[in-house]
């Protein structure tokens, strides 16, 4: 039965590793043209017009940093003192029902986020932003809530890793519970910490639903959070090109090959901070 299972494991590392090639290889492949034919540069302007022939990226670039910036931030704010509430100040059966909670929101989707956000969020934020429903602020916000389960449930993770032995003895010496959690469980977890506030920045930037929903999708730069944008991935999923040699069905393999990169560097650092010592 071991040998089977180890064979299992085997199985699903190299199909995983294939899929990831393969993925690589398809978005090298069609991005290739654009990244060799002496025009790279041009595709980082600020400027996405396929009719007059521009098919510049850097709305889209801004957008996705703007919009999944503001999220985190929001989301850590939020995801961090849920966190102290629940390994600090709750009884245990309440804080055992409110994690499990924050697994379960875990794995709503994405979509009923922004569907909800619609009908209830929009016309509220239309009424006080004189129209300006549909911008970063709004899809920044929305979008909090999708990834603020992901971080909670790894900052607890971390909290938790903390020795108990630690614990019992800094309480046998009088410390109360914002000594124990500032000196000793916060200190101790900030490799933990900053991989919730990396993971939850790379599940933001791989949202689409939210930003294709509720962000106003312009292709213009933004000049402020009230202003409407686009992100790499609600771009993908918008442009319609039908000409597979045509540059602008081109320009969404290059899209595309930006975020796996993006996705590559985070995995990347989390796996260099988990490996390291100390942070």
């Amino acid at each position: 039965m071991q040998n089977l299972f180890n064979l299992g494991l085997v199985i699903s590392v190299l199909i995983t590793s294939l899929l990831v090639v393969l993925i690589s290889i398809f978005l090298l492949y069609f991005s290739a043209p654009l990244i060799f034919g002496g025009e790279f540069k041009e595709f980082f302007t600020l400027e996405w017009d396929p009719l007059n022939s521009f098919y510049g990226l850097m709305p889209m670039v801004i957008g996705t940093a703007s919009i999944a910036s503001l999220a985190t931030l929001f989301a850590i704010v939020s995801s961090f003192s849920f966190a102290v509430l629940i390994l600090m100040f709750l009884p245990k059966s309440i804080a055992s029902l409110l994690e499990k909670f924050l697994y379960f929101l875990s794995g709503v989707p994405t979509v009923l986020y922004a569907f909800v956000a619609l009908f209830l969020l929009i016309p509220f934020a239309n009424d006080v932003l004189d129209g300006k429903g549909l911008s970063i602020l709004s899809a920044s916000f929305v979008l909090s809530f999708v990834i603020f389960p992901t971080i909670s449930i790894f900052l607890l993770n971390s909290f938790k890793q903390v020795a108990k032995k630690s614990l019992f003895a800094a309480k046998s010496l009088g410390a109360t519970k914002e000594d124990l959690f500032f000196n000793l469980i916060l200190k101790s977890s900030k490799k933990g910490v900053l991989s919730a506030i990396i993971f939850g920045f790379a599940r933001a930037v791989g949202d689409t639903m939210v930003a294709l929903m509720i962000a106003g999708n312009s292709l213009k730069i933004p000049n402020s959070l009230l202003d409407s944008a686009r992100t790499l991935t609600a771009h993908i999923a918008l442009i319609n090109a039908n000409d597979y040699e045509s540059t602008a069905f081109k320009a969404l393999f290059l899209s595309g090959l930006l975020l796996f990169l993006f996705s590559f560097v985070t995995v990347a650092i989390l796996r260099i901070l988990t490996r390291s010592k100390s942070v």
